[in-house]
């Protein structure tokens, strides 16, 4: 009966604190309300134990879409109108924001985990769906990465993020980090958002988790103005500034320019939280120290740079000379071109605090393209698209490997060809070459352990083809050279 999944629900809500008891009436009314019900019938119901909001909404959304409140049953109706449901049980963002700030005044990571767990309980980050996703770890020669099938987010061509590019939009909001979007009844749902306020280098800032979450905590850091991705001193001033505010967080930054960028270039901001990502364990192969500052050169398929210092301001100095060192660096035996027609280097900085060390990974990229690789020279190669065709950003520089959800129905049939030595299907076309190569490597091993291996073996390969310096023996001596000339750089008086 409606009324019982209605009492359900906002009990829920009250027993996770997302509303008091002072509430309870209100909430059921304005349920009622968007239900089209004028009146609402009281009854006994069982407490449940269960932390999922979706347990409590899925009767509600099946009544709204029965009685054609919803009038076409599809996934993103449902969540637009779920939206609008959980919102009557949620505090105003003024109340967040209020005991965010009582919290972080207490412990840091107490304000952190309120709003973490305030983003799951509201269904903004969907529990339900992400908790489907298929995660492993795999050791390869740069040690282990691990590696995600994200069930939850559609894969997206690189072409239809270049074109998109840092387009000034008209539309209200501009885009889907806009803060306009708190509250808002549109696609997709946001009546449920709630976002936290951040001064970052005195400049306005909003804290925000990924509805997606690739990882624990997996944090956005938006800028109030709807201004598009660059990378200046400012970036890593506002990096540092965070991770000082934040110390159990990283927070990293995409470069600003397309296919070496994020998803959303028209946007500034940043992805941050608490994980610890397979990169921090990298080999370090060479250290130099310059004005308090280590430069370190990393064991890495893709091109990495890390500095280190407990002087925020030397640190920060180093992170912008080497940004503008590297925007200047062309090598022609190695195909590096700084800029053509326009400029190609850009990078991929990734901060964090150990303790009183300040710690940044800058990856070095460049998005230029030519006839044989025109998604980027520097990107994925045609040969590894059936693992990842998507943009390389600062998570898989990290070393996690967000794949696509169509790896889920795919490997399973891999599988079975590898075991049956059967003939690959049309709809494997796209790894018939890739599954030729596995069944000479395959020799009756534990089949989940080989395949996920491969994978990961495949996914470096990727991280490789992005690397500005190759892992042949001219191109890392160039390397080597090039930190040593940042670091004569960096050694000069101003």
């Amino acid at each position: 009966m409606i009324y019982s999944d209605i009492k359900r629900f906002v009990l829920f809500a009250t027993k996770n604190n997302l509303i008091s008891k002072e509430d309870y009436d209100y909430a059921i009314n304005k349920l009622c309300g968007i239900l089209n019900l004028d009146t609402f019938i009281d009854s006994e119901v069982k407490e449940e134990d269960i932390t999922d909001p979706s347990r409590y909404l899925n009767p509600l959304l099946d009544y709204a879409v029965k009685e054609r409140i919803i009038n076409v049953d599809t996934v993103l109706n449902r969540d637009v109108f779920e939206a609008r449901l959980i919102d009557i049980v949620l505090p105003r963002p003024s109340e967040v924001n209020r005991i965010f700030s009582e919290l972080y005044d207490k412990s840091k990571k107490q304000a952190t985990d309120f709003y973490y767990d305030l983003s799951q309980k509201s269904n903004y980050i969907k529990t339900s769906r992400t908790s489907k996703n298929v995660t492993w770890k795999s050791n390869t020669k740069y040690g282990d990465v691990e590696l995600t099938i994200n069930l939850s987010k559609p894969e997206k061509d690189p072409r239809d993020i270049m074109a998109q590019g840092k387009t000034i939009s008209t539309s209200y909001p501009k885009c889907l980090l806009c803060k306009e979007y708190v509250g808002l009844n549109k696609k997709p749902g946001r009546t449920n958002h709630r976002i936290i306020p951040l001064k970052l280098n005195g400049e306005d800032f909003y804290l925000q988790y990924s509805p997606y979450v690739y990882y624990n905590e997996h944090c956005i850091v938006l800028m109030k103005e709807h201004l598009p991705m660059n990378v200046t001193e400012k970036t890593f001033r506002r990096l540092f500034d965070f991770v000082d505010q934040f110390p159990h967080y990283f927070l990293g930054s995409n470069a600003g320019l397309p296919i070496v960028g994020g998803s959303i270039l028209s946007h500034e901001h940043y992805q941050g939280g608490a994980y610890h990502f397979p990169i921090e364990d990298a080999r370090e192969l060479s250290t130099i120290e310059i004005n308090n500052v280590k430069i370190k050169k990393l064991d890495w398929p893709i091109s990495v740079v890390r500095l280190e210092s407990e002087d925020l301001e030397a640190i920060i100095e180093s992170s912008d000379k080497l940004y503008k060192y590297w925007e200047g660096y062309s090598n022609n035996e190695i195909g590096i071109f700084c800029k053509t027609n326009e400029p190609h280097n850009a990078i991929t900085p990734i901060a964090r605090k150990n303790g009183d060390l300040y710690v940044i990974d800058m990856a070095l990229r460049n998005n230029r393209t030519s006839e044989e690789f025109p998604l980027g020279i520097f990107h994925t190669h045609p040969e590894n698209y059936n693992i990842k065709k998507e943009n390389i950003g600062l998570i898989e520089v990290s070393g996690l490997i967000v794949l696509p959800a169509r790896l889920n129905t795919e490997l399973p049939l891999i599988k079975d060809i590898l075991k049956t030595n059967a003939v690959v299907p049309t709809e494997l076309d796209v790894h018939r070459d890739w599954i030729d190569e596995l069944k000479l490597k395959y020799k009756n091993e534990n089949i989940d352990t080989f395949l996920e291996r491969e994978v990961a073996i495949k996914f470096t390969k990727c991280l490789e083809n992005a690397a500005v310096f190759k892992q042949d023996e001219t191109s890392q001596n160039y390397f080597e050279e090039f930190i040593r000339g940042f670091a004569n750089e960096l050694s000069k008086k101003n």
